[in-house]
């Protein structure tokens, strides 16, 4: 298993050896149901939801590349567990940089988490201090089946009377869940469909703009994710590494005692296997060196009082793109160098397989996202600074 993650400048070890191999041990039942990883509760206890949470309200306080290594290694052990992890704590953050007073002293009283998605057509009419809902059912809500808080994007209005987007939430027990999320890979996300009843009227308290967040605590962290969608991004990128350095593990280790038909060496002493693995192991090096380097800078200087600027944010998010295709070649190819075991529903790079390539089709790493981005480096943008 991974070493466990240094977060911020006590080093708690938020992501411990023990608790990797717990969420491991989960990985195939959850595979099997569909239903939520069982680990999302030891996650959050954990406090892996809370790491780029500032100390002030009960968080790590982590840095972008403490969220970062974390997912990595969760995926590692889990990828579906990986990406609810991931943007749980990226959700995290969004309130406690953009939730209101109310919101953050609630939410922040106790461990928890929300789940949300901006894939539907919601909308919400502006009355008073609340916001009236309707339409408002979202699909791919990666864990909701273990937050407190559920909801999605809804387009609307500001006061000034501009149009706006925001996030809106509702405790669990207010909205319903529909068992929507039978896939090929990540089924242990729990990506389910999510409604809330139509015309609930939600307390503006209760929501915060999307994706560009209107800052109520500042901070080195709001500062970072003021523009959120990178955010998501990344986070496909450190599952599919974590999912990549697990199927290397897994690789190597099948080649440790296997003998082909007529061999007199195991496969992991054979040139064409040392060559295979070697390549590998430097694919995802890469990947993840330079998408460290990225989060660092952004990190630097957002402690300088400064925001990740357009290009910057587009450079990124290549990256990360770059990352998770990397990262789902580089799980074929070990499946390769493995041979007809890797096909067996017991063995684990059959799953890790068919999870690596889940996230090659999230609307965030898609190639529309990546021409999107593209305008930005060639000078010819002319979207929202929030899809960036």
């Amino acid at each position: 298993m991974s070493a466990p993650v240094a977060i911020g400048e006590d080093a708690v070890g938020l992501a411990s050896d023990e608790l990797l191999a717990e969420i491991a041990e989960g990985a195939a039942a959850s595979d099997a149901s569909g239903h939520l990883v069982a680990c999302h509760d030891l996650m959050l206890e954990a406090g892996l939801f809370h790491v780029l949470v500032p100390r002030e309200l009960d968080g790590a306080g982590g840095t972008a590349v403490d969220w970062f290594d974390t997912a990595v290694a969760v995926a590692h052990a889990d990828p579906a567990a990986g990406w609810v992890m991931a943007q749980g704590a990226a959700q995290n953050a969004w309130i406690a940089v953009a939730g209101s007073p109310e919101l953050a002293a609630t939410f922040f009283r106790e461990r928890r988490t929300i789940a949300t998605s901006s894939a539907g057509a919601a909308t919400a009419e502006r009355r008073g201090d609340h916001l009236v809902v309707s339409g408002s059912r979202w699909g791919y809500v990666s864990g909701c089946e273990g937050a407190a808080h559920l909801g999605g994007m809804v387009r609307t209005t500001s006061a000034a009377g501009a149009p706006e987007g925001r996030m809106v939430l509702v405790p669990a027990a207010g909205a319903a869940i529909s068992p929507t999320w039978d896939t090929l890979g990540l089924r242990g996300t729990g990506s389910h469909h999510v409604e809330i009843p139509e015309g609930t009227a939600i307390p503006l308290a209760d929501s915060f703009t999307w994706p560009n967040l209107t800052i109520v605590r500042p901070g080195p962290l709001a500062n970072a994710i003021e523009q959120s969608v990178w955010l998501i991004t990344v986070s496909a990128a450190a599952v599919n590494l974590g999912a990549a350095r697990r199927a290397i593990a897994e690789a190597t280790a099948a080649a440790t005692h296997k003998l082909h038909r007529f061999d007199t060496v195991p496969v992991i002493e054979q040139p064409p296997f040392v060559r295979g693995v070697a390549e590998l192991h430097g694919q995802v090096d890469l990947a993840q060196a330079g998408l460290r380097a990225l989060l660092d800078q952004l990190w630097e200087a957002a402690l300088r009082d400064e925001r990740p600027g357009l290009e910057q944010r587009a450079r990124l998010r290549l990256a990360a793109i770059a990352a998770v295709r990397t990262g789902a070649d580089v799980v074929r190819a070990a499946q390769g160098l493995t041979g007809a075991d890797a096909l067996h529903r017991g063995h684990p790079l059959e799953r890790i397989g068919r999870d690596a390539q889940m996230l090659l089709h999230h609307v965030a790493t898609s190639p529309s996202s990546a021409e999107l981005l593209g305008t930005v480096l060639l000078g010819t943008f002319r979207g929202l600074p929030g899809s960036v």
